[in-house]
C-alpha cells in the first residue's frame, strides 16, 4: 500500500464521520470503523446489508423517493437527511452525501459517500421551533407584540402579534415609524413622538416607557397600549437600533377607569351623605331647640294635671328626637373614621354612680329595680375614653329599659383580665325583659334592625343604639357579646381595654384570684393579624406576658407576605379587615406548603360571637376560635386544645 493510501486510510478511520460504499443495488461493500459509534455495528456486520435495511419501512420509502431519481441519472447527492435505526433500537438522524463510481469500462458500480450524525442538531432545532411556537402563543395570550427599528435606514420590523394589535395585514402593510405614528390617537401623537425622540438622546437617561391610545385599523376602535424599548448604541452613544415591545392593555385600562369612576362616585356619595346629615342636623336642631327650651320653661308653669301630662309627652319626644339625631351623626362619624378616642383618668365608682343617676328616672317610672355592683378586684382609678364608654353603657341601658316591663336591671363591672399596666373590664348589663330570639341575635347589631319575631309596642326606637355601641366598642379595641333567652331576659357584655391609673398602687393590692396561667411550653413564634391599633396593643401584651414572640400585621395582605417569607408556629387572624379579610387570608396561607415539623396553626379571632360562629369558622379551616376580646385564660385553654402535647 502506498504512502498516500495509508494517509487516506488513517484519515477515513480516524474521522468522526462514517465513510461507506455500496454497489448498484445499495448493498454495502465497505464501512469505516466510525459505524461502531454511529449505529452500534461492527464494520463486518454492515457488509452485505442494504442501505435501506438500516431505516424503518416508512423512512426507507420516504428516502427512496428522493434517492431513486438521482441514482437513475448517476448523479451525486449532498446533505440528504435520513433517520437510521441504531442497533439498540433508538433513532439516529444523519446527513448523507454520496458520489457515483464506475469501472474501467464506464459501467456504473455504486456510490461512495459519507454520513454525519446530526441528531443533536435536529433535536435543538425541534426544541427551538417548539419554544418559538410557545413564545408566539404566549405573546398572543398576553396581547404582547415586539418591534425592531434600524435607525441607519429607518427600517421597522414588526412581529405577527404587533400586526394584530394594530389591526393591519402583513401582506398589505409596510411598517414604518411615520405609519405607526399615524395610527396613534391624534391626541397622543405629539406625546408619543416626543417620548421616543427624548429616549434617543446621547446621555441615555430617558427611557421610552409610555402608555397611549391607538386606533385599531381593521375595527376603527380606540385601544390602549403600553410600549417600552431599549437602544443599541455605538461607542459615541449614538443609537443604532431600537428593540421594543407593545402590549394591548385595553381591558386593564377600562377596569381602572371603571374603578376610578366608582371610587369618585362613592366619594361623592359619601360627601353628599355627610353634607346631607350636617344640613339635616342643622335644620332639625334649630326648631328643636325652641321646642326643648320652651318645654323646659313650661315645666315650671302652673298647668293642669292633663296639660302637664301633655307637656311630659312633648318633652319626652323631644329628648328621643335629639338622641336620634345624635345617633345618626355618631354612626356616620364612625363609618368615616372621624371619631378620635381620648384617654382620661376617672374614678370607676363615681362614674357608675353617675350612670345610675341618669337612668334612675326612667327605671323608677317603669317600676323597675335597678342596682350596680363592682367586683373587688376592679381598680378605683382607670384611664380610657370616659365619654365613649358612657355612651355605650347608656345605649345598652336604654335598650334594656325599653324592653323590660317588669323585674330588674343590673350593671355589673368585673375585671376580666390584667396584663402589666393594662386591664380588660367587663361591663355586663343584665335585664329581665322580653329577651331576643335566636333568629334575631345575628342581626341586633345591624343599623336600623328591628326584630320581626317580637310584638313590639310603638316608639321602641329605630335600631341604631346597638349598632353604634358595637362600633364604638370596636373602635376602643373591645367588643360586645350577647347572652339572651326569649321570655327570660338578656345580658350584654361590654368588654373594653383600659389602663391602670397607678400601676404600682394597683399591683400592691391582693388579686391572686385573677392571676392568669403562664405558658409551660417552648416559646411560640406568633403572627398577630389585626387592623385595630388598640386591639393590637392589648393582644400583643397578652402574648408577650405569656412569653411568646409576636410579629404584627395590620391586614391579611401584609400577613400573607410575612408568612411566605418567615416561619410562624401560630397565626392569630382577625376576620373583618381591609385589603384582605380573614377567610381569604386563610386560603392564601393554606395554599403554601410548610414543613410538617412546623405547627402552622391558625386561630380565628373575631368580634362576632353569635351562636354557631365557632363551628362556622372551624369548618372554614381554622384550627381554633376566639371571641374578642379574650382573656389570657381563654387563650391558654385554646392553645392547649389545638397544639399537640402543649399545656398551659
Amino acid at each position: 500500500m502506498s504512502t498516500d493510501d495509508n494517509r487516506f486510510k488513517e484519515m477515513v478511520e480516524g474521522s468522526q464521520d462514517w465513510f461507506w460504499e455500496f454497489d448498484e443495488n445499495a448493498i454495502f461493500t465497505y464501512a469505516s470503523p466510525r459505524i461502531r459509534d454511529l449505529l452500534g455495528y461492527e464494520p463486518d456486520e454492515i457488509i452485505g446489508l442494504n442501505a435501506f435495511d438500516l431505516m424503518s419501512p416508512e423512512e426507507a420509502l420516504r428516502v427512496r423517493k428522493h434517492f431513486d431519481p438521482i441514482a437513475k441519472k448517476y448523479e451525486a447527492f449532498n446533505n440528504l437527511e435520513n433517520t437510521n435505526i441504531h442497533k439498540d433500537g433508538h433513532e439516529v438522524v444523519v446527513e448523507s452525501s454520496g458520489t457515483p463510481f464506475f469501472d474501467e469500462t464506464g459501467q456504473f458500480r455504486g456510490y461512495r459517500g459519507i454520513d454525519r450524525d446530526i441528531t443533536s442538531r435536529k433535536q435543538n432545532e425541534l426544541a427551538l421551533k417548539e419554544n418559538q411556537a410557545l413564545l408566539k402563543a404566549t405573546k398572543k395570550m398576553a396581547n404582547l407584540g415586539s418591534w425592531q427599528m434600524d435607525l441607519a435606514n429607518n427600517h421597522l420590523t414588526w412581529s405577527d402579534e404587533t400586526y394584530r394589535i394594530f389591526g393591519v395585514d402583513r401582506k398589505n402593510f409596510v411598517p414604518s415609524y411615520e405609519a405607526f405614528l399615524q395610527m396613534v390617537h391624534p391626541d397622543d401623537q405629539a406625546r408619543v413622538d416626543s417620548a421616543y425622540s427624548a429616549s434617543l438622546s446621547q446621555d441615555g437617561q430617558v427611557h421610552y416607557d409610555i402608555e397611549h391610545r391607538i386606533v385599531k385599523q381593521d375595527t376603527v376602535e380606540i385601544r390602549y397600549v403600553h410600549q417600552k424599548c431599549k437602544h443599541q448604541r455605538n461607542v459615541k452613544g449614538d443609537v443604532l437600533k431600537s428593540f421594543g415591545i407593545v402590549q394591548d392593555i385595553t381591558e386593564r385600562k377600562r377596569t381602572e377607569i371603571a374603578l376610578l369612576a366608582a371610587t369618585e362616585s362613592a366619594e361623592a356619595a359619601n360627601n353628599a351623605k355627610s353634607l346631607f346629615l350636617a344640613k339635616l342636623s342643622h335644620e332639625i336642631r334649630t326648631p328643636l331647640t325652641t321646642i326643648v327650651g320652651f318645654g323646659e320653661l313650661l315645666e315650671d308653669a302652673e298647668l293642669s294635671s292633663e296639660h302637664k301630662k301633655y307637656l311630659s309627652l312633648i318633652n319626652s319626644s323631644s329628648r328621643d328626637l335629639t338622641a336620634l339625631i345624635e345617633d345618626v351623626l355618631d354612626l356616620a362619624k364612625i363609618e368615616e373614621g372621624k371619631i378620635a378616642l381620648k384617654k382620661d383618668e376617672f374614678n370607676i365608682f363615681k362614674f357608675l354612680d353617675r350612670i345610675a343617676a341618669i337612668t334612675q328616672t326612667q327605671t323608677t317610672q317603669k317600676g323597675l329595680s335597678f342596682k350596680t355592683s363592682i367586683a373587688p378586684e376592679v381598680p378605683e382609678l382607670v384611664i380610657g375614653d370616659r365619654m365613649r364608654i358612657k355612651q355605650v353603657l347608656l345605649n345598652l341601658l336604654g335598650n334594656a329599659i325599653k324592653f323590660t316591663e317588669a323585674g330588674s336591671i343590673e350593671v355589673m363591672v368585673s375585671l376580666a383580665e390584667k396584663t402589666g399596666g393594662r386591664m380588660l373590664l367587663d361591663f355586663a348589663v343584665k335585664d329581665t325583659g322580653i329577651g331576643i330570639s335566636d333568629q334575631s341575635k345575628e342581626h341586633v347589631f345591624e343599623p336600623f334592625y328591628q326584630s320581626p319575631f317580637l310584638d313590639l309596642p310603638e316608639g321602641k326606637g329605630v335600631g341604631l343604639g346597638l349598632a353604634i355601641s358595637r362600633s364604638l366598642a370596636t373602635l376602643m379595641g373591645g367588643s360586645i357579646r350577647l347572652d339572651s333567652q326569649q321570655g327570660v331576659g338578656s345580658t350584654f357584655h361590654f368588654l373594653v381595654p383600659l389602663l391602670f391609673a397607678n400601676e404600682n398602687k394597683t399591683q400592691d393590692k391582693k388579686r391572686s384570684d385573677i392571676d392568669f396561667p403562664t405558658w409551660q411550653r417552648a416559646v411560640l413564634h406568633v403572627l398577630l393579624v389585626d387592623d385595630n391599633p388598640n386591639n393590637i396593643e392589648y393582644i400583643k401584651a397578652v402574648f408577650e406576658k405569656m412569653g411568646h414572640d409576636v410579629t404584627v400585621a395590620e391586614n391579611g395582605k401584609v400577613a400573607f407576605d410575612l408568612y411566605r417569607e418567615s416561619s410562624f408556629d401560630l397565626v392569630l387572624l382577625d376576620i373583618d379587615m381591609p385589603v384582605m379579610d380573614g377567610p381569604e387570608t386563610l386560603k392564601m396561607i393554606r395554599s403554601l406548603k410548610r414543613e410538617e415539623t412546623k405547627l402552622n396553626m391558625i386561630i380565628a379571632q373575631t368580634a362576632y360571637a353569635f351562636l354557631g360562629d365557632r363551628e362556622k369558622f372551624l369548618q372554614m379551616g381554622f384550627d381554633g376560635y376566639l371571641s374578642k376580646p379574650f382573656t389570657t385564660k381563654e387563650l391558654a385553654e385554646e392553645l392547649t386544645r389545638i397544639l399537640p402535647g402543649s399545656s398551659g
